[in-house]
């Protein structure tokens, strides 16, 4: 039994329990369009599901079907102790920068192929659909404060992650600020948005984002026009990160992953000033080739699923 976008389905969590329980031998796979939904119906489908969080395409995917080869995934470990070597052997198959630009602004999406001239008038169809339906079915937002939302991710993708002033924000957008956590909770879920917290704090729906981020660069290209280089960087190695590893913000330098590896993310002539005394420290540059290999290429990270 196939079911698409099965959110739309009032109660369809216990639908599925009771088809579970009466039906033992049948094989029932559902999709949904927003991922919110899934997290809202474990609690019915505890112990009968696995479920499956479908991510956009990596810029390893997407260079394997624009240019139909195939390419090595890496893990971070093997990046960060042997990034000389990897990048020669991704650089005998292509010039990776080649396309980052494409990927970054393009790239994300699957439906990218299909039409690439239309992409981004798309891309902000599937967030409008995010929002307008997907959210008010699933009695996250009233219908009446959908434009609350949209104007929550303009103000973020004209900002710098650092800048956001909550207490600003939240009279910007006409809610208090316990809503605005919610909502931007809400975005995180439905993979418009991305939380960088403390590792010391955590995230939760009431609790001060460190970092916000929109969940991947093609949102930038879609809802606005002037994304600084530095944040659309920045988005990149989080956005890539995120599948496999848990992202926090660190006190020096931009990024902590796994509570160990400390990342300052930057153009090619980045520094280690930010970060010269700190151990397990890396330079992460907008450039084709590492340094020394203590300053990896951008672009090596979007190699890891």
């Amino acid at each position: 039994l196939l079911l698409d976008e099965i959110h739309k389905y009032k109660n369809f969590s216990l639908d599925l329990k009771a088809i579970y329980d009466f039906y033992p031998k049948m094989k029932v796979i559902f999709t949904g369009s927003c991922a919110t939904s899934i997290y809202n119906s474990q609690a019915d489908l505890s112990r009968r599901v696995v479920l499956y969080t479908m991510h956009g395409l990596s810029y390893r995917e997407f260079l394997e079907i624009e240019l139909a080869i195939s390419l090595p995934k890496f893990t971070l470990e093997e990046i960060l102790e042997n990034n000389i070597a990897l990048v020669d052997v991704i650089q005998r198959k292509l010039l990776p920068l080649e396309y980052f630009s494409e990927y970054l602004e393009k790239g994300y999406y699957p439906f990218y192929f299909h039409d690439k001239v239309s992409y981004l008038q798309q891309l902000n169809a599937v967030i409008n659909l995010t929002i307008d339906v997907d959210f008010v079915t699933l009695g996250l937002i009233k219908s009446s404060f959908t434009h609350k939302l949209k104007k929550l991710l303009n103000i973020i993708c004209h900002s710098k992650p650092f800048e956001l002033n909550i207490t600003k924000v939240a009279a910007n957008v006409e809610v208090s600020r316990n809503t605005l956590y919610a909502y931007l909770h809400h975005l995180d879920r439905g993979a418009l948005l991305t939380i960088v917290a403390d590792d010391k704090k955590g995230i939760t729906a009431l609790s001060k984002p460190e970092k916000l981020y929109l969940n991947n660069t093609n949102l930038f290209y879609a809802l606005c026009s002037d994304a600084e280089t530095g944040t659309l960087r920045e988005t990149f190695f989080a956005n890539q990160l995120r599948l496999a590893h848990t992202v926090t913000i660190a006190h020096k330098g931009d990024f902590k992953v796994d509570g160990k590896y400390i990342f300052e993310v930057g153009g090619k002539n980045k520094t280690f000033k930010q970060i010269k005394d700190v151990e397990n420290s890396y330079i992460v540059i907008d450039t084709d080739a590492t340094e020394n290999g203590k300053k990896i290429p951008m672009w090596l990270f979007g190699f890891m699923y």
